[in-house]
């Protein structure tokens, strides 16, 4: 490839681009003057400090030495560059050694990251909202609806025959409503924070919920299949709350007076399978999908909610898989399959 063919790539490069011998510029691309709002004469022959922010000298200056001497060095750096208007842009620096002339010269790449630097502060500053949200959520509704219960269970017996079926679907709510601020509360904490993969036991947190569960709903009957198997699985502590928005949705979206639940757990290979079978209305085929917020319509689908939506989220950044089956003779069988971790991690 020619040299003329060479500069023209690198004259309508995307990035900025100067060569420097010895802290002079020798060359600059017409990215660079966009960049920094100065004229190619104005560059060639002057300093490259010109056009580096002055909080930021002492580290360019080492990355150039490290770069021409040989040296290793990290590969990028982010650093400001000064304009001719005395304005900051923010870049992404990275030096090679390169020939120029039959000289050596310092090559700087100048990537501008303005955008994504306002994208990262806009994350920064929907963390903080959600931060904020979450604690609202955790502890001032959370507090609230609780008192409902409490005084809704001290009126038990003290109202007419009318009134007791009111009074129970007061309480009734505000109960799911505590649920659902605990589920609010975990799918927070997952975008709030990176929950690695890690090995867990299963056994305890499965049977933690399902004696939680049992305690909220005395009305609800809850069956163990078998022994649940003291196995080692991917997870992490959010694990229980993948168990608990299953247990409560068999429950809450029951039809029935009495619900009936049956858990099981069947260990294979390399998996083991957790099975939540209700006896309620059952879910339609076409929805199956939509429940999880899995369709086009995410959360919006007829039928979803954020608990089988955290159900999801979490099962599948465990490398598992939730879906739901018929139960027979009626109902639905919810079941979240999950990779068997190995037994020397």
């Amino acid at each position: 490839m020619s040299e003329s063919v060479y500069e023209s790539i690198v004259e309508h490069s995307n990035d900025g681009i100067f060569l420097a011998q010895d802290g002079e510029i020798v060359y600059a691309n017409q990215r660079l003057c966009e960049l920094t709002g100065y004229e190619k004469a104005d560059l060639i022959g002057a300093s490259k400090w010109q056009i580096v922010a002055p909080d930021d000298r002492e580290l360019v200056e080492g990355y150039h030495f490290a770069r021409m001497s040989g040296d290793t060095a990290p590969s990028q750096y982010e650093i400001e560059l000064q304009t001719a208007d005395d304005e900051l842009v923010a870049v992404e620096l990275s030096v090679s050694r390169v020939d120029y002339e039959g000289e050596p010269a310092a090559a700087s790449i100048c990537r501008d990251i303005t955008d994504r630097q306002q994208y990262q502060q806009r994350l920064e500053e929907q963390r903080d909202n959600l931060e904020l949200l979450n604690q609202v959520v955790r502890h001032d509704i959370r507090n609230d609806l609780q008192i409902v219960v409490a005084y809704s269970e001290m009126l038990d017996g003290k109202v007419d025959e009318d009134a007791e079926g009111y009074l129970r679907s007061i309480r009734e709510s505000a109960r799911n409503a505590v649920d659902l601020t605990a589920t609010a509360r975990d799918l927070a904490n997952v975008m709030l924070q990176q929950h690695e993969r890690k090995t867990i036991a299963l056994d305890r947190p499965l049977e933690q919920q399902i004696e939680s569960i049992r305690s909220a709903h005395a009305t609800a009957v809850i069956n163990v299949a078998g022994s649940i198997p003291p196995v080692t699985v991917y997870g992490n502590e959010l694990l229980d709350a993948v168990f608990r928005n299953l247990l409560q949705n068999a429950i809450q979206h029951n039809d029935k007076e009495v619900p009936e639940i049956s858990v099981s757990v069947d260990r294979g290979d390399d998996t083991i399978r957790v099975s939540v079978a209700d006896n309620g209305p059952g879910i339609p085929e076409n929805q199956r999908e939509e429940i999880f917020g899995k369709g086009e319509k995410g959360l919006e689908s007829e039928g979803s909610g954020i608990g089988l939506y955290l159900v999801y989220t979490l099962v599948d950044s465990y490398g598992g898989s939730v879906w739901v089956e018929d139960n027979e003779p009626e109902g639905a069988v919810f079941i979240v399959e999950l990779p068997v971790a190995d037994s020397d991690e």
